[in-house]
């Protein structure tokens, strides 16, 4: 299921905490959990059809469907229905830690599976990105920054490039 756009619903008021069932709506969905609150109760399709799509993807994984039979009952296609449980299983286990820390850790090592098909590799690799992570909040936290304004920015698109130009030396002008 792609992410569904609408407009930013009630930008001004602050939303009521996510509950376990919006993270898991709003993961499937890609959407940020400020996102998917602003929405959820002026939009019908994000009140009632994103929370029924994740009581089938949490029947699907309960009872192994197949993802011929999950893509039927998310009207959806194959893929889609196979990326849609990923990202249903990725939340459940994300959310099942206690605390933000626990969930950040358990968060980092089932995003990177998809690259290191090791555990333990991952959870070291998690352990580096927890604190990496860390101490960027340190800084953030020793420099006065605000924790919402850097959610809020963290929730936009990038503003520095990730892949900058390699300089080329002086022969290149010639």
């Amino acid at each position: 299921m792609e992410r569904m756009n609408e407009p930013v619903a009630g930008a001004g008021c602050k939303p009521a905490p996510a509950t376990v069932g919006d993270r898991y709506a709003a993961d499937v969905f890609g959407l940020t959990y400020r996102e998917f609150a602003e929405v959820k109760n002026t939009h019908y399709k994000w009140r009632v059809i994103a929370p029924a799509a994740v009581e089938n993807l949490r029947k699907a994984h309960a009872e192994r469907w197949s993802v011929e039979k999950l893509a039927d009952y998310l009207h959806g296609d194959v893929e889609e229905a196979r990326q849609s449980l990923k990202r249903y299983v990725m939340s459940e286990k994300v959310n099942q830690g206690n605390g933000s820390a626990e969930r950040i850790f358990i968060l980092f090592q089932e995003w990177l599976d998809r690259w290191e098909p090791d555990a333990r590799e991952r959870k070291i690799l998690a352990r580096d990105l927890s604190r990496l992570l860390a101490s960027q909040l340190q800084v953030a936290v020793e420099s006065g920054e605000n924790l919402e304004e850097i959610i809020q920015s963290l929730e936009k698109d990038p503003v520095v490039p990730v892949d900058r130009p390699r300089q080329q030396g002086p022969q290149w002008k010639d």
